[in-house]
């Protein structure tokens, strides 16, 4: 039977509108009998019932929960329209974004970010960027995959953000959306996405630009170190600007040739360039105050390019058993990024070298294929399993150069080449079991892995290791009913090093030295949770304690030596993480709502090896909104947030940040297809203001204090045009490859730095 559409109810009053609503309802009742999804219910559904003087409504429900994710349903935030993927992010559950725009999921950077259930490089690489140029009217919802299973567990992640873009479900034609804004430093940027059908042909195309420019992108820095084995101080202070421009675009197809067979192609890229500029001024002073030595610098970066091209090709068959699909796969992705600095040192007194400029060029390139064979098969109503094969060939290429120039140079230049080569032969199996209200998943994922590198310059010999590692994973959910839940999970996963953490090239400057380590072996990391969650029509909350651990996490690791500073990376970190998200959704009155989102950690660090422990200092970030219905369609927003704190590696802590903001948006024309938001971020603060991280141990202490333009106003302009009933179809299953930290793959990971480039501001 299907139920009374509540869009039909509003169009009558008085006793008829009763009659229909409680028909309307007792239609849901039958529906959810007779169906083993969750049934749409009066919290998911906008309703504006008038009986005369009565007036009955409820709030689409944004959240909703599985045994594997949160869902956070973006197309039910009015806010969606005008705003981009990244504020979206800052209300969905158990995810949390700082000032930087850093994201972490239940407390940690250890996630990936997929596009309509697989990996895109696209966003992955630089979803700073990216996430920020993409409009949230292209996205339908975002997918927390808090346990994702034995599928995944093997491939770095303990998280997974899934971002499902728009399927444009509705009548037979075209539909798609135009945006464009701009900020107070005249920063512009513009979005299309358009979906169409021909035939049994299905086809969508999104195309995003965005630039920052100078202006937009100014900051300062400010940065003391004091070293424990002298008493002397050093001092670098400074100021710098930068252009970017970020350039974006899929294409996805999907051709049923019949309801057994599904074919889907896609097709996409991502692309930046960065130039900019800086002055700084370094001082070394004594124990006792006396001067001995100071250079100015001025940073010119230039050159920096980052491509990103990657496709994908899944074929699946659909068995006459109810639930059953093969699904094969292929995947390709390949990425250039090129990166350039040149640096001038002026004003010299004393100056620690016998150069006056240098010039740092880059060049890295990486090729991924990846073959995979999906099998799903409910076995009865309660049981059903899954399996799959999967090999991985990634290789990973880096030149370096770095020239100095001046009188009386005595640092040779640099010219390394190095080359990495990643097999990965993989195997898993999953079962889940559902019983009532328990659902039950167990899986075991295998992985043998052949690490090769080499260097083509001769400069040091070759070698290989292989790695055998079997993987397991488990969570349990139990439905109290429709609104409660409450969940336990266990997982592992893996984590192997990028062509940045392993490119052995060394790079020197006047005060330090930065190398990767070729000899960085893979991670294994251990998460375990308990999330409880309940739905409610006018409040939703969900509470998720915590807790990760490692035992050979790969690490930065810094010195003095020489007179220089010298950072590398090693696998000799003990970590331990404790933490809680919490969020909640509350529908104060029929026109005021407010959300609150947020995490509490704590992370314990030690190194062995280093004989350093960091512990002590507890993280926090939240984001909070309220938005009140005004007169005339006008929807006002106000916002604050706080991120910040908690232990920063082996060495230090991070200082905190805080944000606030308000928006004011309208809709116009027929069915509200034109939208216009007006915003202001920090409105009453001074332009510039950040944040001070703080170095207290290893062989120097000190503090670094950033700042930055945060307050800013924003024009943006949304149109939506067309309609469609059809979207492009997705396998069941498909590629995904996340195991890589630092350097460029198809899984990025995030937040990531690789500590190269000049003291001066870039």
């Amino acid at each position: 039977m299907k139920p009374i559409s509540y869009q039909t109810i509003k169009y009558h009053t008085g006793w008829r509108a009763l009659i229909l609503l409680l028909a309307a309802t007792a239609s849901l009742t039958i529906a959810a009998q007779t169906t083993t999804e969750q049934p749409d219910s009066l919290d998911d559904l906008e309703m504006s019932v008038e009986l005369k003087d009565l007036e009955v409504s409820a709030q689409r429900q944004l959240i909703k929960t599985e045994v594997d994710r949160v869902t956070y349903d973006v197309q039910a935030d009015a806010e969606s329209k005008t705003r981009t993927v990244m504020d979206m992010l800052r209300k969905v559950p158990l995810v949390t974004v700082d000032g930087e725009d850093n994201i972490r999921v239940k407390g940690n950077t250890s996630f990936r970010i997929y596009r309509n259930g697989h990996p895109d490089p696209g966003i992955s690489q630089n979803p700073k960027q990216v996430l920020k140029a993409i409009p949230a009217s292209m996205i339908k919802r975002i997918e927390v995959i808090t346990e994702p299973g034995a599928k995944y567990d093997a491939e770095g992640v303990t998280a997974i953000l899934n971002i499902v873009m728009k399927d444009a479900s509705g009548m037979n034609g075209a539909t798609g959306t135009v945006s464009a804004g701009i900020d107070s430093y005249g920063s512009p940027n513009a979005n299309t996405y358009i979906t169409a059908q021909h035939g049994k042909l299905v086809t969508s195309l999104n195309y995003g630009f965005m630039h920052n420019g100078r202006e937009s992108a100014k900051q300062r820095q400010d940065v003391v170190q004091v070293y424990g084995a002298t008493g002397d101080t050093l001092h670098t202070s400074g100021d710098g600007d930068a252009s970017v421009n970020v350039h974006y675009g899929n294409i996805d197809a999907s051709y049923e040739a019949d309801s057994l067979n599904l074919l889907t192609a896609s097709v996409g890229g991502y692309y930046y360039n960065y130039c900019g500029d800086g002055d700084a001024l370094t001082t070394m002073t004594a124990a006792d105050g006396s001067p001995i030595y100071r250079f100015g610098m001025h940073t010119h970066a230039t050159g920096n390019h980052y491509y990103n091209v990657n496709g994908r090709l899944d074929y699946q068959h659909r068995t006459h058993r109810n639930g059953e699909a093969i699904t094969a796969s292929y995947m390709l992705s390949s990425t250039l990024n090129k990166t350039g600095t040149d640096m001038s040192y002026i004003n010299g007194w004393q100056s620690p070298m016998a150069y006056d400029g240098t010039r740092q060029r880059g060049n890295e390139r990486f090729w991924e294929h990846t073959w995979q064979l999906d099998w799903t098969r409910p076995l009865t109503a309660e049981h059903k399993i899954e399996t799959g094969l999967k090999y991985i060939y990634r290789s990973n290429r880096s030149h370096t150069t770095m020239e100095y120039s001046g009188t009386g140079v005595a640092v040779p230049d640099v010219d390394s080449r190095f080359k990495h080569l990643t097999q990965v032969g993989a195997a898993y199996a999953s079962y889940t079991y559902t019983h009532g209200q328990w659902t039950a998943r167990a899986g075991l994922r295998y992985e043998w892995s052949r690490l090769r590198a080499s260097y083509p310059d001769g400069s040091q010999p070759a070698f290989h290791r292989n790695l055998s590692d079997w993987v397991p994973s488990a969570s349990v959910n139990y439905q109290f009913d429709f609104a409660r839940s409450l969940k336990f999970a266990f997982s592992t996963s893996i984590n192997r090093p990028g062509i940045s953490y392993l490119n052995p090239a060394v790079i020197e400057n006047p005060t330090s030295i930065h190398y990767g380590n070729a000899h960085l072996s893979s991670a294994r990391n251990y998460s375990t949770s308990i999330t409880y969650m309940q739905i409610g029509p006018r409040f939703t909350f969900n509470v998720a304690p915590n807790f990760s651990w490692s035992n050979n996490e790969i690490t930065a690791v810094r010195w003095r030596e020489g007179g220089m500073d010298i950072d590398t990376y090693q696998n000799t970190l003990t970590r331990r993480h404790v933490g809680v998200n919490a969020f909640f959704q509350w529908q104060v009155a029929a026109k005021t709502s407010m959300m609150f989102n947020g995490d509490l950690g704590h992370d314990y660090y030690r190194s062995d090896a280093l004989d350093l422990t960091n512990k002590g200092h507890w993280a926090s970030f939240f984001y909070t909104n309220v938005t009140q219905q005004l007169p005339w369609k006008l929807r006002l927003s106000g916002f604050a947030g706080k991120w910040g704190g908690g232990a920063d590696g082996l060495y230090g802590y991070n200082g905190d940040g805080w944000f606030y903001g308000l928006s004011l948006q309208r809709s116009f024309l027929k069915e509200d297809r034109l939208t216009i938001n007006l915003s202001a971020q920090k409105p009453f603060s001074p332009r510039y203001s950040g944040f001070t991280n703080h170095t207290t141990q290893g062989d120097y202490t000190g503090q670094s204090h950033f700042e930055f333009s945060q307050r800013r106003f924003n024009l943006s302009i949304s149109y939506r045009f067309g309609s469609l009933k059809t979207r492009v179809k997705k396998t069941d299953k498909t590629i995904e490859n996340d195991d890589v930290v630092g350097g460029s793959s198809a899984g990025g990971s995030q937040g990531q730095n690789n500590g190269q480039g000049g003291q001066g501001m870039k």
